[in-house]
């Protein structure tokens, strides 16, 4: 009997909460403009800027960026950006089984000795390259020097002077005249 009151009790309260419920609606399809999808695509899968990606999708940037403002836009934008990253990992790991295909053909059968040993090291090195060297000079200390199209280089050496005779008479009266003992 006690049991019975117990189970009694429990779907009372069951059938009570379950008339309370709302009836669960499926959450509604993403509504958004075919263009905005595909400014989106474009963006993510091609690289283009927003600029670029709106104006070949046929939308406005400020459309783009109101549009990203929404919760459900931003979450469409990452799935689209968690299935390209997807889509990338997999080819690229069908690429580096290739890579590893070709590079075991060109240890086996090259005619060169040192494709051959490159290939002994790339293996025995569990498949990762050797580290590229760079000299880079030291001693050297003026750096590098970006010169634009219309500019010239001047280098002065020093130690070297022309005689004021040589330069002409224009040039010679806004020169100054040389040290004395140089």
């Amino acid at each position: 009997m006690l049991q019975t009151v117990h189970l009694d009790t429990f779907l009372s309260r069951y059938n009570g909460l379950m008339n309370k419920l709302t009836t669960i609606t499926p959450p509604r399809r993403l509504r958004m403009r075919a263009a905005l999808r595909q400014a989106i695509d474009l963006r993510v899968k091609k690289g283009m800027t927003i600029a670029a990606a709106c104006e070949e999708a046929g939308m406005s940037p400020q459309g783009f960026h109101k549009a990203v403002k929404r919760p459900e836009v931003r979450d469409y934008v990452q799935k689209v950006q968690l299935e390209f990253i997807a889509s990338v990992e997999s080819e690229k790991s069908i690429y580096k089984a290739r890579a590893y295909e070709v590079g075991m053909d060109l240890m086996l059968n090259s005619k060169s000795e040192t494709v051959r040993a490159r290939m002994v090291e790339f293996f025995a090195g569990d498949g990762k390259a050797s580290p590229v060297s760079v000299h880079v000079d030291a001693r050297h200390g003026a750096g590098y020097e970006y010169v634009r199209p219309d500019q010239q280089v001047v280098e002065i050496q020093p130690g070297k002077r022309v005689a004021q005779q040589e330069l002409g008479s224009d040039t010679a009266k806004n020169c100054t005249p040389p040290i004395e003992g140089d």
